[in-house]
């Protein structure tokens, strides 16, 4: 296979069509003096490509290339049509169980038989598309060929999911299909995690997606109160005479308009918030809640009701205001509590951080699935925020003691105390340096978030995780 890297008539064809590309969305912008500059700079581009079509030797060359490179793509679509068949038969399998738990039972025995079949299916359809592009693709550049046009096709059905809300990870999926048979139920949900791993994005999509229904939501920072949760009487006027009249909180509209309520990061909310809502997790659709605040008045919890509560994780170290939630509220949530690592949980630090690469280069991608960084930018940026996530999370993985200082390690705390490059962190960082139009380096955005973080220490751990991946290499040291 041809590449076109180190063939210089297919390195000039390729720079000049991304060029050219490019030119082309500035010249359909109109009349403005930066279009017409952008037209003719894209009559010259166009003139660059016809003249290395018109030369027979150059022409054959590329031919032959477009050829290799059509069968590359057809070999990674028809594997991309694999992928979603699999995908589809796992979430029928889903959907049965799902069904059965709307209905308040388990499965019976031809529905079983159903949901392993469905999953053996996916099974077989996956082994066979790895077959298959070996078959198809006989030399490792062709099979290269074919992963990076299926990573482009993953790049841009990622970027459609961040814009729903939430990249579909592999423990995201899983917390999903486990997740939602109890939710249809009424069951209570709770997510733990480390700040910035997308527990509310997660609980807003089963809400959302999930369950069918928009949630209310109930930050639990400030000075909020359990009236204000619930419900209060307000004095208004009604024909001259003024009145009370009660009016519905949060929790309560959720429960009788048959909605799902986010209580986010529910251990910062009041304790006497949070005595209440030991009974108030037990309540299912269809029984009733006698409200206090309206005199006892008791209302019917329509079907759709749910709590899906999120908490950030307990440490002495980091995360003011949140107190330790008590076992008992814990044990009302059951075995529906589920912990939401960062991306890539698991890994040695020598591993490729697959899932943070994805999520940065899906925040800045355009609808066609190009990237307007460098590969090689986004690896490292998305290596360094996995390493800050890991040892933020005190993940002692291969190399964890680069970063952390003996007194730390014999402490048992972790080498970041408040500041990590956490998934949100990433987004923010490369969106800024992508919207920059060139203004702006993945460095220097990098530097100015060391520069922001609070903590002496933390600056001297991101710093050190940083330059380890090659960046801040002209900033100043960062040794308060």
């Amino acid at each position: 296979m041809l590449s076109y890297d180190a063939n210089p008539v297919l390195a000039e064809a390729a720079d000049v069509s991304r060029e050219l590309a490019r030119t082309r969305r500035v010249a359909a912008r109109g009349t403005s003096p930066r279009a017409a500059l952008a037209a003719d700079a894209q009559q010259a581009l166009e003139g660059r490509l016809q003249a290395l079509y018109d030369d027979p030797e150059s022409r054959e060359i590329i031919d032959r290339a477009l050829t290799e490179r059509a069968a590359t793509l057809r070999a990674a679509v028809t594997a991309w049509r694999a992928t979603l068949a699999a995908r589809e038969l796992r979430q029928q399998a889903a959907a049965v169980a799902t069904d059965a738990a709307r209905d308040g039972r388990s499965l019976i025995q031809a529905e079983a038989l159903l949901v392993a079949t469905l999953h053996g299916r996916a099974d077989r359809i996956e082994a066979d598309r790895e077959l298959a592009l070996q078959d198809r693709l006989t030399t490792e550049e062709a099979r290269d060929g074919a992963l990076a046009a299926l990573a482009a096709i993953r790049v841009r059905e990622a970027r459609a999911q961040l814009r729903r809300g939430l990249l579909l990870t592999g423990q995201m999926r899983a917390i999903i299909a486990e997740a939602t048979p109890a939710l249809t139920r009424g069951e209570p949900l709770l997510l733990l995690g480390e700040t910035g791993g997308a527990k509310t994005a997660l609980a807003e999509y089963l809400s959302r997606v999930e369950l069918g229904s928009e949630p209310e939501l109930v930050s639990g920072y400030g000075d909020i109160t359990s009236s204000q949760l619930i419900g209060s009487h307000e004095l208004r006027s009604d024909g001259g005479a003024t009145v009370s009249v009660f009016v519905p909180g949060p929790l309560l509209r959720a429960m009788t308009e048959g909605r799902p309520v986010i209580l986010d990061e529910v251990n910062a909310m009041p304790a006497e918030f949070l005595k209440r809502l030991n009974r108030i997790l037990q309540l299912r659709p269809g029984q009733s809640f006698a409200v206090q605040e309206n005199n006892g008045e008791a209302v019917e919890i329509a079907q759709g009701f749910a709590i899906l509560a999120t908490a950030n994780e307990q440490t002495p170290h980091r995360y003011r205001g949140i107190d330790r939630m008590s076992a008992e509220l814990v044990n009302r949530f059951g075995a529906n509590s589920y912990r939401v690592h960062y991306p890539d949980a698991g890994l040695e630090y020598t591993d490729a951080p697959r899932e943070n690469a994805l999520l940065a280069a899906a925040a800045i991608a355009d609808a066609t699935g190009n990237v307007p960084l460098p590969t090689d930018d986004l690896e490292r940026v998305a290596r360094a925020a996995f390493i800050s996530q890991q040892v933020f999370a005190g993940a002692h993985g291969e190399g964890f003691g680069r970063f952390v200082s003996t007194e730390r390690e014999i402490d048992g705390r972790p080498g970041l105390e408040e500041s990590v490059l956490a998934p949100r962190t990433l987004v923010a960082i490369v969106q800024k340096v992508a919207g920059s139009a060139g203004q702006v380096t993945l460095d220097h955005a990098l530097s100015r978030f060391v520069d922001g973080v609070m903590h002496a220490e933390d600056r001297q751990v991101l710093s050190l995780i940083l330059r380890s991946q090659g960046f801040l290499a002209g900033a100043r040291a960062h040794a308060d």
